[in-house]
């Protein structure tokens, strides 16, 4: 596969990830029953530089509604 291919899959790759991390977090924003802040941290892991893991996700669902675990 040519160079240039394989840069522009790797391109569309990250823009449908992208797409599909703003629609996913825009249906979370849309749930009352969801913390505001849970889905602002969402939304900085997911733009985060490294890929997020599993702890990362259960850190933001286990944290009490409005503040940190104690």
């Amino acid at each position: 596969m040519p160079l240039i291919t394989v840069q522009l899959v790797r391109s569309s790759m990250a823009t449908l990830q992208q797409t599909i991390a703003e629609k996913f977090l825009a249906k979370l924003s849309e749930d009352k029953s969801l913390d505001v802040a849970k889905v602002d941290r969402l939304r900085a892991l997911l733009a985060g530089g490294k890929k997020p893991k599993a702890e990362d996700f259960v850190k933001v669902f286990a944290e009490p509604a409005g503040g940190d675990v104690k």
